[in-house]
Parts: structure tokens; sequence; C-alpha cells
């Protein structure tokens, strides 16, 4: 909103110049300078008191207008006496070409509008430090020249004053075309509760990773056009069942290679304030979409794996064979605890499918296991970007649910949950439905 109000204002301005220029047939050059350097005053004022955030959404307009109100202070220092016939048509370009200025450098503020952060419940002050780290085992299948997979990932976790104390592990994987912060205020609040957290960079399905070396990785087109293609339903059931089971057996060997670098510190890169304060006795996995696909399947896997959390996703793992043109499912019982959170659309066409569909079918077998609906949610909701991009997120796919009550009653449950499972405390009171 105020962005699009900044926006408003800012081209109000511009044309009532335009229109007093035409009316007086005159450049009005004294009134520019002095309105440019009014207005680049006023906002460095609201800068100040924190009406605008400083960051990357304003920086774009505090250039545009520090840039005018320079060449206003020189036009008035010059005090030129010429007096230049008035041109229209002139006028008119003039003023359009500061519009178009003013608009790309106001869009930020519009498309990532300022908002309040998620408040967190726990008492710990959160710190974070990134790594990255190279398998040496694995080649990079994304590249073609024939460098060892690198994997950038982030811990958030609590400022103990004893680290004698041990905390419990979460891991995260994000979805297709995420990276490791989309999900930063469930990081947050689960650090801030006493868990240490680390997030995953999926290098090359993540949209972006940046790496400790200040390289980056940007998502590989050919992925992200198959995961388009994928979600429209264009390919046959078979290769879909192929290609997403190849995406799974590479996002789970990352994750088991992070989860191996984090308990064992073999190569030393995990910094020993995060490393000495790890209880390897208590390991719980999630991730949203691909990533809680992920999360689940080596839930199954690995007995280091205490709980699992998908969010929003289909668990593919599920799946251990294609016969018949459809998927065999694994009904042997799944052996940790297991929370499925559901968008209203995805819970719907799960709940018909009944026991025919990946998921329902894990919950059916499952040592213990819970499947909740947020509604009115959409697949996007059960990530920061609703807050962070609004428009960015409903472009993509967000429902009509409140953003910060779906994320805020996400990370409620996520909480409620791994407490219960890897604190034990207290007793689980999860709803069908919220």
């Amino acid at each position: 909103m105020l962005g699009i109000i900044t926006l408003i204002v800012a081209l109000s301005a511009q044309i009532a110049l335009l229109v007093y220029q035409m009316i007086t047939k005159n450049h009005q050059q004294k009134v520019k300078n002095i309105m440019r350097l009014t207005t680049f005053g006023l906002f460095t004022l609201l800068l100040s008191v924190n009406v605008y955030w400083w960051g990357f959404r304003w920086t774009g307009l505090f250039i545009l207008l520090l840039v005018l109100a320079l060449i206003s202070i020189i036009s008035l220092i010059r005090k030129r006496q010429t007096v230049r016939e008035f041109k229209p048509a002139k006028a008119i370009l003039i003023c359009i070409n500061i519009c178009i200025l003013l608009t790309f450098s106001i869009l930020p503020g519009i498309i990532f509008p300022q908002f309040n952060p998620i408040e967190v419940t726990g008492e710990y002050d959160v710190q974070t430090a990134s790594v990255t780290l190279t398998d040496e085992d694995r080649t990079e299948s994304y590249s073609e020249e024939s460098e060892k997979r690198k994997i950038t990932i982030q811990f958030w976790y609590p400022n103990l004053k004893d680290n004698d104390e041990k905390l419990p592990l979460i891991i995260f994987s994000h979805g297709s075309f995420g990276y490791r912060g989309s999900n930063l205020s469930t990081f947050l609040e689960l650090a801030s509760n006493g868990y240490v957290v680390c997030s995953i960079d999926h290098s090359y399905h993540a949209f972006f990773a940046k790496h400790m070396d200040k390289t980056m990785t940007i998502v590989d087109v050919n992925f992200f056009n198959d995961a388009v293609s994928i979600t429209n339903n264009e390919y046959e059931a078979e290769y879909t069942y192929n290609l997403l089971h190849e995406w799974l057996d590479l996002r789970k060997a990352d994750m088991s290679f992070v989860l191996n670098e984090i308990t064992n510190n073999e190569s030393g890169k995990i910094p020993d304030n995060i490393y000495s304060i790890i209880d390897n006795e208590r390991i719980g996995l999630t991730g949203h979409s691909l990533g809680g696909a992920t999360a689940a399947s080596l839930g199954r896997e690995l007995d280091i794996v205490d709980a699992v959390i998908v969010i929003d996703g289909t668990m593919i793992g599920e799946g251990i064979d294609f016969k018949e043109n459809k998927e065999v499912l694994d009904l042997n019982a799944y052996p940790v605890p297991l929370l499925n959170l559901y968008n209203e659309d995805h819970y719907t066409d799960a709940m018909s499918q009944g026991t025919k569909y990946n998921n329902i079918s894990a919950s059916t077998n499952a040592v213990e296991a819970y499947d909740v609906v947020i509604r009115k949610s959409g697949h996007l909701n059960f990530t920061d970007l609703p807050m962070f991009s609004p428009a960015l997120a409903s472009l993509l796919g967000t429902g009509d649910v409140d953003n910060r009550y779906c994320i805020e009653t996400m990370n409620q449950l996520v909480l409620d949950f791994f407490n219960y499972t890897l604190k034990q405390q207290g007793e689980l009171n999860i709803k069908t439905e919220y």
C-alpha cells in the first residue's frame, strides 16, 4: 500500500508540474528545482524516522531523488539568465521520462511491500551462520565442467549461555525453485524455542543459491521448465513418475550428505559453536513441496531420523514402482511420527483418493500420523513469500486465507509437533482443520 501511495503521489506531482508549465507557458525551472529539493529532503526525513525502511525496496528511489536534487542544486547555483523558449512537446517528453524513472524506482516497494515480521514465541535470541559444503563423491549433473556438487546450508540457532546444553536438529528442504530462506519465520520460531535449524539450498533446484565463495548458482532452465510442465500435467504419467524420482534421488543425496556432515563434522566446516550443541539423538526433517517429499523419503530410510513434517508436498518416495500405468505404493509401516500439512485443494484431492494417494497411504500405515488442512490456503501460503511479496505469491499460487494467519498457524503446528516428538513436551492436540 505504501508503494502504491508513493507512486500515485510522485506521478501526480509530476503531472501537476506539467500542467502548471503548460498554463504559464514557462519551464518553471526554479519551481521544479525547489520541488525536487523538497521531495528529496522529505523522503530522507521519512527514511530517518522509519516510515520508509532503508533497504533494497527504496534504494533506487533514493538514488533517483538524490541525482535530481544535485542537478537542481547545480541549476540554482548557476542562476542561468538566458530565458529558453518553452516547448510543450519537450516538456511533455521530460515529464514522461521522469514518470517512467519514478515508476521503475518505486516498483520494488510495490512488489515487495514493507511488513511487520512474524513475532517469535521463544525465549532465545537467534543467531545465523552459513556454510558451503562440497560433496567429493558426486559430480555435478547440472554442469558440463565435471565439478563436484556444491551445496550451501544456513543455520539458525539459539544463543545459549551454557554450551553444554544439547538441542534437537531440524533440517529443511525448500520446494522447486525455492531457496534456503523460503520459510525464515519458521526457522526463527524453532530456533527461538531451542532448536538448531539447518536449511539447504539445493543447487540448480533453488531459484538462486549464494555460496560462501561469492559465486551464485541459478536454477537450471530445464529443471524449471519440467517442473512447470509437470504442474500443468503436460507429461505422461510414467515419464512424470521417473522424472520426479530422479529429482527426489538428487535431493535425498543432498540431505543425507548434509546430515552426515552436521552430525560427524568430518570436514571440520560446521562451526564448533553449532556442532557442539546438536543432539544427534533428536533429529527432525521437514520441507515444503518437493522438499517435504525429500524429508519424508529419508524419514522412511534413515534410522537417525525421529520425526518428519511434510509441508504441502506429495510424498513421492512412497511410490516404489510404476506398473500398468499407475504407481505401486509402499505399504510397509511408516516408521516415525509424521505430520502432513495441506492446502485446501490438495487436501480435498488427497481425501478423494484415500489410500490410493501417497500421503494418505503413508499416514494410514504410519506408527503415528496427522493430516491437517488450513482452509482457504494455497500452495505458496506455506512459505513466507505472501508476506514478502503478496503480488508475486498470488501469481504463483495462494488461497484466500489471511497470509499472516496461515504462516502463524503453520509455525505453531510445526513447533508443537517437534516439541511433542523430539522433546517429549506435553500432549499433542492437533485438529484436522484450521
